[in-house]
């Protein structure tokens, strides 16, 4: 942990220190900014911590940490991602045909790599650690956040106040940078509960990514180095609760036959989590001098690794933005700079957040006819049309538009 005395007044404060809130530090003091930011602890271990959850990171997640300086310090944990099934395991008609997407259609990269929640984290923690112009600052918490005219000024509940040019709210789904911005929310439930874990099995992963699109909601399949590979299985809250029950022989084998046998004999589970399924989508992303990244911002489903990797968008975003107003000697919490972020992000994270519920709805009520022809017609169109199946597997990467530097192989 940082031992420097942290300055009271600075740059840029960051409230939350998880991956996209550190990432966002690091893009930032990299441009020269001075940057502290706020959490209980920075960095843990996944399996004391209960963490059990791998990440899938697309390339433009891992062009972002190469630039930032991490990926080096992460990627011995990491696993190529070269293929991308999806699966109907619905059971519905008309039958959906397996999507397999590559990536060598789209080029040499991967599509992207996956590795343990816990080993980003300290990464990025440690990088953090290492910067002269961060202060990572241990605290039980935020108390307030005053958004004033010429700046902002950020209170712990120890007593300490910093004042800053930009208060960036990277501390989750219940957000204090958020509500103390005066920013509402659209947030809403499912009736599912996903269950996180890795476990081995006796064939070959292939760098294969597998997700199985069942009535209950999506299983994912995710390889891992070794015979190894990360799991999120959504359930209703009911079976995730029995399933949290079982022994580990026995989930191995219920898993085993969830996915057909298509990874051999499956063993050595990990410790389970669960955690209920809801989503969420802040109703401005910029307020104030506070500007929302991550989970502050937008909460979703599993389904298409998209949420971890929209919030590495915004982190890069906001350091993008924030680097070239302090180039032109201007204030980087300035109206500008908050209507800048607010309005480039709107639309990644709108269509991304529709989309995403559109799928995760449709596996529950896929029971409804015309939806479930137009899947099944989808799918084979994208089999047939390699330049459609081309554009789809880019877009799931990354927006078309507005990709910030960062994001980009250098």
């Amino acid at each position: 942990m940082s031992h420097r005395s942290p300055a009271h007044s600075c740059d840029i404060a960051i409230v939350g220190g998880g991956a996209a809130g550190l990432t966002a530090a690091c893009a930032m003091a990299r441009e020269g900014l001075e940057v502290i930011c706020f959490d209980k602890s920075f960095g843990f271990d996944g399996e004391k911590k209960g963490d059990t959850r791998t990440i899938a990171l697309l390339q433009n997640s891992v062009y972002l940490l190469q630039n930032i300086g991490v990926w080096k310090k992460c990627e011995q944990y990491a696993q190529p991602l070269d293929v991308m099934r999806v699966v109907d395991d619905t059971g519905r008609f008309p039958p959906v045909a397996e999507a397999r997407f590559e990536a060598r259609e789209l080029g040499s990269d991967p599509f992207g790599y996956n590795i343990p929640n816990d080993r980003l984290v300290s990464a990025l923690a440690q990088h953090a650690e290492e910067m002269p112009n961060i202060t990572l600052l241990p605290t039980q918490g935020v108390a307030s956040i005053d958004n004033l005219a010429s700046r902002a000024t950020v209170r712990t509940v120890e007593g300490q106040s910093f004042t800053v040019s930009l208060v960036v709210g990277a501390d989750g789904a219940g957000s204090m940078a958020r509500r103390e911005a005066g920013i509402t929310t659209t947030d809403w439930k499912y009736n599912q509960t996903a269950i996180a874990c890795w476990f081995s099995h006796s064939l070959p992963h292939k760098n294969i990514s597998t997700e199985f699109h069942r009535t209950s909601g999506p299983l994912v399949v995710v390889p891992m180095q070794g015979d190894q590979c990360g799991l999120v299985r959504v359930e209703t809250p009911e079976n995730a609760e029995r399933l949290m029950s079982l022994d580990e022989k026995s989930f191995a084998g219920e898993l085993q036959t969830a996915i057909h046998g298509s990874l051999g004999t499956i063993s050595k589970v990990s410790k389970r989590s669960a955690f209920p399924l809801s989503g969420l989508v802040a109703n401005s992303f910029a307020k104030g001098r506070t500007v929302l990244i991550g989970h502050a911002a937008h909460v979703l489903p599993p389904i298409g690794a998209q949420g971890l990797n929209l919030g590495l968008r915004d982190a890069a975003m906001i350091a993008d933005i924030v680097a070239k107003a302090d180039m032109r000697a201007q204030d980087p919490g300035s109206m500008q700079v908050i209507n800048e972020y607010n309005r480039l992000r709107r639309t990644d994270i709108l269509s991304r957040t529709f989309t995403v519920d559109f799928l995760n709805r449709s596996l529950l009520h896929g029971w409804f006819p015309p939806l479930q022809v137009t899947r099944a017609l989808g799918v084979q169109l994208l089999k047939w049309i390699p330049p459609l199946r081309k554009t789809v597997m880019r877009e799931g990467i990354a927006p078309g538009s507005h990709l910030p530097p960062l994001m980009h192989a250098r």
